[in-house]
C-alpha cells in the first residue's frame, strides 16, 4: 500500500470511529435524559405565571413586658397554617406559643408557654388546622408538632387543650424529631420525623396506623424529611431536605414520583423545608438555602420563583414555614432567621 493509500485509509478509520463514539455519545445522553427526566422539573416556557408582591409583616408584642412594642419581632417563627376567616397560626418557637393573626395582620391571640406539661411546648415546629369545610367551627382542632417533647398535641381553635401523643424512640408512634405535620380529606394526620427518617400516620385521636421510609437516597429514602403536606387530592409530599427534592407518595405510603435536584436554577433546591398548596393544587416550595419561595404545577412544572438572601421586603434569610390562603390567594413565608413572617399578595399579569 502506497502512502497516499494509507492515509485515505487512516483518514476512512478515524472518520467511521469518530462517527461511531459520536453516536454512541448521543444514545447515553438520550438514555441518561431519560433517566433522569423524572427529577428534573420542566419550565413553564408560557410566562403566564403570576406574580407576587409584597403586602406587610407579621410582627408581635412581647406578650407580658412592662412595654408593648408592636414593631417587635417574632422569635422565630416556622410552622403556619391560615383558617376558613383568613386567620393566620404562627408557631413561635423562640418562645414557645402559638399567635394568631387575623387577615389584616393583626394579632389576636397567642397562647403556650415554655415547659414539658400538657400545653407546653418545646420548639413547636408545624402546626396544621383540621380541614374546615364541612366542620362546625366549634369542632376545628388545631395539631402542633412539639418537636423537643417528642409528641404530637392537638387543641381546639381557642387554645384549649384536646389530647396528646408520642414519646420518645423509635417505634411506632414515637419519635426522635416530630418536625412536619398535615391532615388528609378523612382526618388522618401525618408527622414527618427529621432524626429518625420516616413518615407517620395516625387516626385524629392518635392512633398509629402506618409509618414508612428511612434514611438514604433511594426512592422512598429520606434525609431529613422537613415537612409532610397532604394535597387536596390526596397525594403526600415530602421535603427530602437533605436529597434536595420532593417526594410525593399515596396515602399508604406508596412511592409515586420525585422531581428536583441540588443547585440554585429553577427547580433546584438547596434544603427544601415546607410545600404548600393553592384552591388550584400549585405546589409552593420554600427553598431554605436559596432563600426563596419556587412553585411549580402539581405535577412539577416550574411556573415562577420569588426571594433572595436579604432583610428587605421581599428578601428572606432561611425561610421555612409556609401557607397559602385559599381563598385569598395569599402567600405567607415565616422568614425564620429574620424573625418575621412575609405576606406576598398575586398579581395578574
Amino acid at each position: 500500500m502506497n502512502n497516499l493509500n494509507r492515509v485515505q485509509y487512516r483518514y476512512s478509520v478515524n472518520s467511521v470511529s469518530t462517527l461511531f463514539c459520536f453516536v454512541i455519545g448521543l444514545l447515553s445522553l438520550s438514555l441518561y435524559l431519560e433517566q433522569s427526566s423524572s427529577l428534573i422539573p420542566k419550565v413553564d416556557a408560557s410566562n403566564l405565571a403570576k406574580n407576587y408582591t409584597f403586602l406587610m409583616a407579621l410582627d408581635s408584642p412581647n406578650i407580658g413586658d412592662e412595654e408593648t412594642n408592636t414593631d417587635d419581632l417574632l422569635p422565630q417563627p416556622e410552622g403556619i397554617d391560615v383558617d376558613r376567616e383568613g386567620n393566620v397560626f404562627v408557631n413561635e418557637i423562640g418562645e414557645n406559643r402559638i399567635n394568631i393573626f387575623n387577615a389584616n395582620g393583626t394579632l389576636i391571640s397567642t397562647w403556650g408557654s415554655s415547659g414539658e406539661d400538657l400545653g407546653q411546648f418545646s420548639h413547636p415546629h408545624g402546626n396544621e388546622i383540621e380541614d374546615e369545610n364541612n366542620q362546625d367551627i366549634n369542632e376545628v382542632f388545631v395539631y402542633v408538632a412539639d418537636q423537643n417533647n417528642d409528641r404530637i398535641q392537638k387543641f381546639s381553635k381557642d387554645g384549649t387543650f384536646a389530647t396528646t401523643w408520642g414519646e420518645e424512640g423509635e417505634g411506632n408512634g414515637q419519635f426522635l424529631h416530630t418536625h412536619g405535620i398535615d391532615l388528609d380529606s378523612d382526618g388522618n394526620v401525618y408527622v414527618s420525623d427529621r432524626d429518625q427518617p420516616s413518615i407517620q400516620k395516625f387516626s385524629s385521636n392518635g392512633t398509629f396506623i402506618n409509618k414508612w421510609g428511612s434514611e438514604g437516597t433511594a426512592d422512598g429514602q429520606f434525609i431529613q424529611p422537613w415537612d409532610v403536606s397532604v394535597s387536596q387530592d390526596d397525594r403526600v409530599f415530602v421535603p427530602d431536605y437533605g436529597n434536595n427534592r420532593i417526594q410525593i407518595f399515596s396515602k399508604e405510603g406508596d412511592f409515586i414520583t420525585s422531581w428536583g435536584t441540588a443547585g440554585s436554577g429553577p427547580g433546584q433546591f438547596e434544603g427544601p423545608a415546607v410545600v404548600a398548596f393553592d384552591a388550584d393544587n400549585n405546589v409552593y416550595v420554600t427553598d431554605s438555602g436559596n432563600h426563596r419561595v419556587q412553585k411549580f404545577t402539581g405535577n412539577g412544572t416550574f411556573i415562577t420563583e420569588w426571594g433572595k438572601e436579604g432583610q428587605e421586603n421581599g428578601q428572606f434569610s432561611m425561610p421555612e414555614g409556609l401557607a397559602v390562603d385559599l381563598l385569598s390567594g395569599k402567600v405567607y413565608v415565616s422568614d425564620t432567621s429574620n424573625n418575621n413572617v412575609q405576606v406576598f399578595a398575586p398579581l395578574e399579569n
